[in-house]
């Protein structure tokens, strides 16, 4: 780990250049920004290609190429100061920023951005944009020290949508480990406003000021450090918000009106924009979810909007409809799809019965429980990480939904480790998640449903269902830009999703933010929204971080 008091002189030098830009500044210099994690311990592990701990280093640690603001509607370029496809449409050209530096004071420029790109090509786990695992990109190439061409295997025009997710990594430190998923890291060097590790301890980590960084020159950052703090669950982080030892929550708090603004109204804030659909992902490649009409049983069972007032306080969602969108993407769903499927959303147990009835489930053994029209034992597990209160609760009142139609299920509480391996490797009965139903359009989601490129890499794919067929019509999409076969395209992934319920959506869930003004301010507010404040989209965190400044 690299000491804080080893950079302090370059600190000190870098500080005289923010100085002098200081008049332009808005905030003064100084403060740390303190927030939860919830992870049963915090290790020494700063590299962000394997994931390990990679809420505490994205986007603060290393920035990536640009950034998409979907709540403003535009492009916030960070590495990158522009991009512009080729004139075949085959390509794209990044521009990069004119005199980067990483943290450890060396040049950042197109080798970096070469090298980080070409980690994709050679191992499919480090392919963090997946374009080279569904077959877009063709090459990679330095024009000169600024500027790197991307070539396609066929016209592309949403290569610029992934690009945010590359890790661009020193070539100077990656090319040296011969384990680049296994390499921990220990001395961190980035490209982001904090790269300096302080502390790191099981329980606290603290990341301090790149003496390097390229806005330097414009008094950026404002705040000194992150200081991330380690929590097991929600009910440790609800007390430690209303204690103020929290400025910035991403995370569920009961009653927030009551038990955390009320409180102190001056200083204590929420804003729950909008997000990401949830879902409750089936395996179907057993039984019984195999089995169409179980899924729509199991779909009709739950009382959506009783789940979201009771486990999350009426915050999110409860979803209307079954095509796989959520709320994000409200613009781009189908009226009519979401009318014809509609049935599939509603409350109806005595459907639920009726349709099990029809297809062979019975109780053969008189336990209360049905069996599969073999015979077999119908009993399952939902999974979902130990410590997210919300959704556990939601898993809980979905096991009892399924208990009054005759369906036995019980919940299993993983760690994340688990639960990632288990999404990633579609080994789960049936897990409730997230969907990446918040990303720039809604095609994004479905390339992570069911492109079969995206099998073992994403959460979202390992249902059983993704396939060359579905992944052609997201590859269409791709190399077009006639609008009406756009919506086509969008309509037929919608009803697949519909008349087929691999997943079967629950709710749109807010953006969980909570911020404390007391020691630091600049939040995104409604009334302020420069943002999205997802804390866990390293892109997002970037933004908000920039804007912060101690009081």
């Amino acid at each position: 780990m690299k000491k804080l008091s080893t950079v302090l002189a370059i600190t000190a030098l870098a500080a005289g250049v923010a100085m002098h830009a200081d008049a332009a500044a808005k905030h003064a210099q100084g403060g740390t920004l303190t927030v939860p994690l919830i992870t049963p311990t915090f290790v020494e592990d700063f590299n962000p290609l394997n994931g390990v701990q990679a809420d505490m280093v994205s986007g603060t640690m290393y920035e990536p190429l640009w950034i998409f603001n979907s709540i403003q509607g535009n492009i916030d370029y960070r590495l990158a100061e522009s991009f512009e496809y080729g004139a075949d449409k085959k390509s794209i050209v990044i521009n990069l920023r004119k005199g980067l530096t990483w943290s450890d004071g060396q040049t950042l420029d197109a080798d970096d951005v070469v090298y980080s790109l070409n980690l994709g090509k050679d191992d499919v786990k480090l392919d963090h944009t997946g374009q080279w695992a569904n077959g877009v990109l063709k090459s990679v190439e330095k024009v000169n020290a600024t500027t790197v061409k991307v070539n396609f295997n066929e016209v592309n025009t949403t290569v610029d949508w992934y690009l945010p997710a590359l890790w661009v990594v020193p070539q100077h430190v990656f090319q040296n480990v011969d384990d680049k998923i296994l390499f921990t890291n220990p001395n961190p060097v980035g490209s982001g406003p904090i790269t300096e590790v302080k502390t790191a301890r099981a329980n606290q980590v603290e990341i301090c000021r790149n003496p390097h960084y390229y806005k330097a020159d414009q008094g950026l950052p404002y705040l000194d450090c992150i200081k991330f703090r380690q929590y097991s669950d929600n009910s440790q982080i609800q007390p430690a918000l209303m204690n103020d030892e929290i400025d910035w929550g991403s995370n569920f708090v009961a009653d927030i009106d009551k038990t955390y603004v009320d409180p102190s109204p001056e200083t204590h804030g929420y804003w729950y924009p909008a997000n990401d659909l949830w879902a409750m992902y089936l395996n179907t490649r057993v039984a019984p979810f195999n089995d169409l009409e179980f899924r729509k049983a199991f779909s009709m069972a739950m009382d959506r909007p009783t789940m979201v007032d009771l486990a999350a306080y009426g915050y999110p969602t409860a979803e209307e409809t079954v095509v796989g969108l959520g709320q994000f993407h409200a613009a781009s769903q189908s009226k009519k799809i979401n009318k014809k499927y509609a049935d599939l959303a509603e409350y109806n147990p005595k459907e639920s019965m009726k349709i099990l009835k029809k297809a062979g489930y019975k109780d053969v053994d008189g336990d209360g429980y049905l069996e599969n029209p073999d015979g077999s034992k119908i009993d399952f597990e939902i999974m979902i990480p130990a410590g997210w209160t919300d959704v556990v609760q939601m898993v809980q009142m979905t096991t009892e939904y399924l208990a009054d139609i005759g369906i036995k299920a019980s919940t299993k509480l993983v760690d994340w480790s688990a639960y990632d391996s288990g999404l990633k490797d579609g080994t789960y009965d049936v897990v409730f998640n997230w969907s990446a139903t918040n990303q720039v359009a809604a095609i994004n989601a479905y390339r992570e449903y069911y492109h079969p490129a995206r099998v073992g890499q994403i959460w979202h794919a390992g249902h059983g269902m993704a396939s060359e067929a579905l992944g052609k019509l997201v590859d269409e999409y791709g190399r077009i830009d006639d609008a009406d076969r756009r919506q086509e395209i969008l309509d037929e992934l919608m009803t697949f999703t519909a008349e087929n319920l691999p997943f079967i959506a629950v709710m749109s869930n807010a953006t969980w933010f909570q911020y404390n003004t007391t020691r630091v301010d600049g939040f995104p507010t409604e009334k302020d929204p420069y943002v999205r404040p997802v804390f866990y989209d390293g892109g997002t965190k970037l933004m908000v971080f920039e804007r912060l400044y101690a009081k």
